[in-house]
């Protein structure tokens, strides 16, 4: 099956609202189509976030965990993320480190300022906002029928 890493942004954006891409990426992933990876400094983010700038959608982010089902990976050890932060910023490079461990088909992340296509290429992943990953599997499906 494949796998799809998920920045924190794209969590919060999925739980905090009953439309966009983010939930339509959360949603994909509840039926099945892949299997969603995040690592624990995601989740600890998420969480820290949503208490803080949205705290009705709490109830909401627990219900999509539960449903879901991610694959939650321990934290990339700290040379792992270091040997990244010469191509992003530091706060940013246990998410790309995690990612590129799993071995995951794609990186989806709203921080397109930070996670660029440079970074997918020195990365090898592909990255994604969830609107274009969205748009892919809309012209996947409008091509099979």
């Amino acid at each position: 099956m494949r796998s799809i890493f998920a920045d924190a942004n794209v969590l919060i954006a999925g739980a905090g609202s009953r439309r966009g891409a983010g939930r339509a990426v959360l949603a994909m992933a509840e039926i099945g189509f892949f299997k969603l990876l995040v690592s624990r400094q995601v989740l600890d983010e998420c969480d820290r976030n949503l208490r803080k700038k949205l705290p009705a959608a709490l109830p909401i982010f627990a219900e999509l965990l539960v449903a879901i089902g991610p694959e939650i990976l321990p934290d990339p050890p700290q040379e792992e993320s270091a040997q990244w932060e010469t191509i992003i910023e530091a706060k940013d490079a246990p998410i790309l480190a995690a990612a590129v461990l799993a071995k995951t088909d794609r990186l989806l992340t709203l921080n397109t300022k930070d996670f660029t296509s440079e970074v997918a290429a020195q990365s090898g992943l592909i990255i994604q906002t969830p609107g274009d990953f969205a748009q892919e599997i809309r012209q996947i499906v409008t091509q099979g029928l």
